[in-house]
């Protein structure tokens, strides 16, 4: 009868398990920190920043270009880690499969 009918069923179920897991990583968050320690912050799945703290000693001794590489730095190494996160996820829905396009639609 309709040959390929099956995979177009697991195409749908594929996407709807796609748009699940967005919503969900959406909600995620992760953590990260400065070199030293002193700043941290927590983005969500949608790359916003959710939690900054600076230490308070830190903030009062370091000059403004030692901060902000402090504060980019977290933010960055947050972000990374909510990336990982999300790779691992689409791993888990594609069964390890690499299929093209699929990393880079939680960018």
């Amino acid at each position: 009868m309709l040959k390929g009918l099956g995979d177009v069923g697991q195409m749908i179920k594929l996407q709807r398990e796609l748009k699940n897991i967005q919503k969900r990583l959406k909600k995620s968050e992760a953590s990260g920190t400065s070199h030293d320690g002193a700043v941290s912050v927590t983005v969500n799945g949608e790359y916003r920043i959710v939690d900054l703290s600076i230490d308070q000693e830190f903030a009062g001794k370091a000059d403004k270009k030692t901060l902000e590489k402090a504060i980019a730095n977290a933010v960055n190494n947050a972000v990374d880690r909510i990336k990982e996160h999300m790779a691992e996820e689409m791993q888990k829905l594609t069964g390890g499969m690499n299929i093209p396009g699929m990393g880079d639609l939680l960018k």
